[in-house]
């Protein structure tokens, strides 16, 4: 389960998504985020970027517009090694650069490669990207085992300073909301209890859960109808088609099945990839104990006990 984490973050031109820097208070990791056209502004504001780290080049791929594209690398020079990619046709697609070094000097080529390995491996698990390299990374294994758990959390530290500099490629469901004690319930409708809703009907059944972030994710083994009714729009047609084409929703038998998490915008989003037609999410998926998805909303929202709609209109 996440920790809570004080973050520090560093507007160099005021611009969220111009240059800029992220770090976690007390660690060493230093992230820094910028569009490629500021490699020569970032080089001179960060001299940090001469030293080992992994970087991430990040835009879309030209062939398919809505297609998010990532680079994973690593460097003895990170600076070097963006220079070299910069004047490299081979990274057309380059929009925007997230570089992680070491605030200290103990980071090693070793450490870099460990870590560009275990990004490569993770980056692969999200459906939402493509990943740009053609070559697979060195083994993970070539650290001793003690600078290998120092490493994981330095993964694990890095994976939250890619995501509050904008970027969702390290974004996985880690499971759904936990309670306390650590309990789960499939059919709980009270605030704070774990949602697994379900939706069937002929030729597709799955099982949408809300994760402790408040996002929506249709199970992994889901099944999808094959088939789409003519009356489907078109925005949703290509979701669907989109997710056929990534792998998300793999053809098996006479259906679909979610080949992993798949994480939706809303409730109907996810039935009419379910079931190939329109439906009202809101109503069509429900707990166990029949509650349908708006009335667990509205439970959730509701004025906390011990609090009149008065109270709670001055709170």
């Amino acid at each position: 389960m996440s920790k809570p984490r004080a973050i520090n973050i560093f507007l160099n031109d005021g611009d969220p998504e111009g240059l800029r820097s992220a770090q976690i208070s007390l660690s060493t990791i230093l992230a820094i985020g910028f569009r490629k056209l500021q490699l020569k502004a970032a080089r001179a504001a960060f001299p940090e970027l001469d030293r080992p780290g992994v970087y991430i080049l990040l835009g879309v791929d030209e062939a398919q517009p809505d297609q998010a594209l990532a680079y994973i690398g690593e460097s003895e020079s990170v600076a070097k090694r963006l220079q070299h990619h910069a004047s490299s046709a081979s990274k057309a697609f380059w929009r925007a650069t997230i570089a992680l070094v070491s605030k200290d000097e103990n980071l090693t080529k070793s450490h870099a490669r460990y870590v560009e390995a275990r990004l490569l491996a993770e980056a692969a698990a999200n459906p939402a990207w493509k990943v740009d390299n053609t070559q697979s990374a060195a083994e993970t294994g070539k650290l001793p085992l003690a600078e290998r758990a120092i490493m994981d959390e330095f993964i694990d530290q890095l994976k939250i300073l890619v995501g509050v500099l904008g970027c969702d490629l390290f974004k996985v469901v880690a499971g759904p909301i936990a309670v306390a004690g650590g309990e789960t319930s499939a059919s709980a409708a009270s605030p704070g209890a774990i949602p697994e809703f379900s939706y069937s009907g002929k030729g597709f059944a799955g099982r949408l859960i809300v994760t402790a972030e408040g996002e929506l994710v249709l199970r992994r083994g889901s099944v999808a109808r094959n088939s789409t009714v003519p009356s489907l729009s078109k925005s949703l047609l290509k979701l669907r088609d989109d997710l056929v084409k990534t792998g998300a929703l793999a053809s098996e038998g006479e259906g679909l099945r979610a080949a992993t998490d798949i994480k939706f915008s809303s409730p109907s989003a996810a039935g009419a990839a379910l079931s190939g037609m329109s439906v009202n999410g809101r109503v069509a998926w429900k707990l166990a104990n029949g509650q349908t998805f708006a009335d667990w909303e509205a439970a959730q929202n509701a004025t906390p006990l011990g609090l009149d709609s008065e109270d709670a209109e001055g709170a």
